[in-house]
């Protein structure tokens, strides 16, 4: 019969696995102190090289001024000429040496960023590895209102979440890609390729560093490729307009043949009047097309925004897409590294050659986008409509390509969560890989020393833990403080990390296909009139309904976690609810837990004959002084808890001693 814990014993003491874990994390954290290191000693000799670069700019500089004048003030000193000509080619020759060494500089900066939030996942950091920006894009998904209030209860998504344990994702379609998986069913077939892909990973770190810092870099250049996408895949602004086209060729003739005239004259094999008519011509074509210009091509110019909003951001995303070369050997198999490495570089429309033909028409349309180059677009423009020339050029990529670039960003999305997770199975050795069971075979998910992957491998206390098979219900019950929530949470934790092919922070974890459906931290509304007792009904409501709808589904299994639910009503009540609750759900083939401080609950008949009982306890002892210290360990035995501390817990606050009755209460 399943008791609920897989070991016979008692108590699981998980001390190996607890020396091994921070042996393993104290490695990883070591490893990467090191690499810090040495990056840090190389930006310091990079900055000393640049401050000496610039004095000798400086000096040059300088040099350059003070001989141009003297050779202006005194024409008998020819030296000076040719001393201020030396200097001004020095001043060059130092500029261009000294920009290759700040490329460096920024790349190390960007690195070390990189390396200091590896770091601070292993140490649990959670207000360095914050980020306004991640907040903003996950607060932008649509997620369902179960799968948003599961993130929640589990600390999927958010501050201190396991997200932000695993995320090395800096661009959108990373961030995005990853909170999915993260708040997703967790599929065997899915999670087995995913996991392939994450071991091919994780050995690669020189590979797995670049591609991060090469991320960052784009994450700060290009921002969100949502509105790209919906250009590319969109309709064509100059295809409904083909009249443009032709004029801008014939504005090009015009031009040309204007010039030629122009030309004849001033070698005198045209008339003079030639000139006169070509230069009437030409001041006509140049008021029409900046007329045009002004008033027809604002659309042309809001796609050029989109499209190439500037070279550097179409460089940057070129070469992370060619970063899909870092897989190397590692997806020569087929499989999912393989998938994404052709859709990223290998075949005739890849996002590497989509890019490279996006860049090139980028050169030409960021001839308006710098000051530099804008003397030259001017004429363009005004004699050719050069505008439309490139927005084109632009249309015929977007026919070729179109339809492929969202499938691009979703495959850099994959790639960087993959690349995410690699990080998190090379930085915890002592995790396990989870066993997949069918559901036609297994309907439990169940595993030895499983632990809480968001506390630090210091704090975690691991336990043995089976929840199933339909028909039965885990009931956790204990005192106040004493780990039921940590436990529950543990579990669902560790299936999502299952799930997205991670490992699991377990020394052993099995599981089928499986969908999560929680109950834990629910609030009132007051401006929708809800109460918490109300909320907690609606909550539960979602639940039941979820269990319904994949009672259906073959091939997974709904699994609810339940903390402490309905306690907005009386006792007894209570475990009426609570059972017709739990009902319901086993009804649908659900399996799950539930967690109470409620003895009586404990004591429900009905409850008693599909549950499988364990408890968490705490210690109380006097202090050297004779006071009274509350003590947990955390772990969890067979049984229901035989003892409860809330009314100690209101002593040891300073709120348990009786009241007098000499004055009337004031209130």
């Amino acid at each position: 019969m399943n008791d609920g814990i897989t070991h016979q014993q008692d108590v699981v003491h998980g001390s190996t696995q607890q020396t091994d874990a921070l042996q393993g994390c104290g490695e990883a954290v070591q490893r990467y102190e090191n690499l810090l290191v040495g990056h840090s000693e190389r930006q310091q000799t990079l900055k000393q090289n640049d401050h000496w670069f610039g004095v000798v700019r400086l000096v040059l500089f300088l040099s350059f001024i003070t001989m141009t004048a003297m050779a202006m003030l005194w024409g008998d000193v020819p030296a000076a000429s040719w001393l201020a000509w030396g200097s001004l080619l020095g001043f060059l020759v130092a500029v261009t040496v000294n920009e290759p060494l700040r490329d460096e500089m920024e790349e190390l900066r960007k690195k070390v960023s990189v390396i200091k939030r590896l770091i601070a996942r292993l140490n649990r950091d959670w207000d360095s590895l914050a980020s306004k920006r991640t907040d903003r894009v996950i607060a932008e998904m649509e997620l369902s209102p179960l799968s948003r209030a599961v993130a929640s209860d589990l600390d999927l998504l958010g501050r201190a979440s396991l997200f932000q344990l695993i995320s090395m994702a800096f661009t959108q379609p990373g961030i995005r890609t990853l909170a999915r998986w993260l708040c997703g069913p967790a599929e065997a077939d899915e999670a087995k390729e995913r996991s392939e892909a994450v071991k091919a990973l994780a050995p690669m770190r020189e590979e797995r560093l670049r591609f991060y810092t090469l991320a960052r870099q784009v994450s700060e250049s290009s921002g969100s490729p949502d509105r790209f996408v919906k250009w590319a895949e969109g309709d064509f602004w100059l295809a409904h307009r083909m009249w443009l086209s032709h004029w801008a060729k014939l504005s090009t003739w015009f031009s040309v043949i204007a010039i030629v005239g122009v030309l004849g004259v001033m070698a005198g094999f045209l008339p003079a009047a030639v000139a006169r008519f070509a230069f009437m011509g030409i001041g006509g074509l140049i008021v029409i097309n900046l007329a045009l210009t002004t008033l027809m091509l604002g659309p042309a110019h809001a796609v050029f925004s989109i499209a190439m909003s500037n070279r550097r951001a179409v460089n940057d995303y070129q070469e992370i897409f060619k970063a899909a070369q870092l897989l190397g050997a590692a997806s020569r198999s087929d499989g999912l590294l393989s998938r994404l490495r052709t859709l990223m570089l290998e075949s005739e429309l890849s996002a590497a050659n989509g890019m490279i033909d996006l860049q090139k028409i980028a050169k030409a349309g960021g001839l308006r986008q710098s000051a530099g180059t804008f003397l030259i677009y001017l004429p363009l423009q005004c004699l050719t409509l050069w505008d439309i020339r490139v927005l084109t050029r632009l249309e015929q990529w977007q026919a070729k390509y179109g339809k492929q670039v969202g499938s691009w960003f979703e495959s850099l999305g994959e790639f960087e969560a993959l690349m995410s997770i690699a990080a998190l199975q090379d930085d915890n050795p002592h995790w396990c890989e989870p066993r997949w069971t069918e559901t036609s075979q297994s309907s439990e998910v169940s595993g030895t020393g499983i632990g809480h992957p968001l506390l630090t491998d210091h704090d975690r206390v691991c336990n043995d833990v089976c929840v199933g098979p339909p028909g039965s219900v885990l009931l956790v019950t204990g005192s106040n403080m004493s780990g039921k929530s940590t436990m529950m949470r543990s579990v669902g934790l560790n299936i999502a990390l299952a799930g997205i092919g991670a490992p699991v922070c377990a020394e052993f974890f099995t599981l089928p296909s499986v969908e999560l459906a929680t109950s834990v931290r629910v609030s009132d509304d007051v401006s929708q009139g809800v109460s918490f007792y109300m909320a907690e009904l609606k909550r539960l409501k979602s639940v039941v309904d979820h269990a319904r709808d994949m009672a259906s589904e073959n091939g997974r299994i709904c699994l609810f976690l339940l903390d402490e639910i309905l306690q907005g009503t009386n006792s007894r009540e209570r475990q009426i609810a609570v059972v017709q609750v739990l009902k319901h759900l086993m009804n649908f083939g659900a399996i799950g837990a539930i967690s109470t401080h409620d003895l009586e609950l404990a004591d429900e008949p009905d409850l008693m004959a599909v549950a499988n009982v364990v408890h968490f306890r705490e210690t109380i002892r006097p202090d050297a002084e004779g006071n009274e210290q509350m003590t947990f360990d955390y772990l969890m035995r067979k049984g229901v808890s035989p003892t409860t501390n809330a009314l100690r817990l209101l002593q040891m606050v300073g709120l348990g001693e009786e009241l007098t009755c000499d004055a009337e209460p004031k209130l």
